[in-house]
C-alpha cells in the first residue's frame, strides 16, 4: 500500500513545525497559560458530563477575563446551586471531590462567586446561569 505524505504544512504553510516554541508562541502563552486557564481546565474536567445529562444545558461558555479571574456561563440545564455544590471542594473521609482548593464566596439565585486557592494568588470564578 502506497503512503501519501499528508503534511499539514502542505495544507496550510503557516503551521509551525519547529520543535521549539517561537517568540510569538511564548508571548501568547504568557497571556493565555494563566492560573485562570488552569482553573477553567479543572472546572471543565469536573463538569464535563454533569451539564449534559438528564437536564442538559442549552449552551455553555467559559473564558478568562484576566490571569486571576474566570467566568462560567450556561443556559438551561442544572440550577446554579447544583453546579456550585458540584464544584466546591469537599473532603469525604480523606477523598477530595469537586475542584481542590475551590471555595464559595457568595451566591444568589442566578450568580455565584467562588475563589480558587490553587495558585500563588487567589483566582476568582464567576458563575452565571442565564
Amino acid at each position: 500500500m502506497e503512503r501519501t505524505d499528508l503534511s499539514l504544512a502542505s495544507v496550510d504553510p503557516e503551521i509551525l513545525q519547529s520543535q521549539e516554541l517561537s517568540a510569538n508562541e511564548r508571548r501568547r502563552l504568557r497571556v493565555s497559560a494563566t492560573p485562570a486557564a488552569t482553573l477553567l481546565g479543572q472546572v471543565a474536567e469536573n463538569l464535563r458530563t454533569s451539564l449534559f445529562t438528564d437536564d442538559p444545558a442549552e449552551w455553555v461558555d467559559m473564558w478568562q477575563t484576566h490571569s486571576h479571574a474566570a467566568r462560567l456561563e450556561w443556559s438551561g440545564g442544572p440550577e446554579l446551586a447544583v453546579v456550585l455544590s458540584q464544584l466546591a471542594a469537599k473532603d469525604y473521609e480523606g477523598e477530595i471531590e469537586g475542584v481542590p482548593g475551590l471555595r464559595m464566596r457568595r451566591s444568589d439565585s442566578s450568580y455565584g462567586e467562588m475563589v480558587w486557592l490553587g495558585s500563588d494568588q487567589p483566582v476568582a470564578l464567576h458563575l452565571s446561569r442565564v
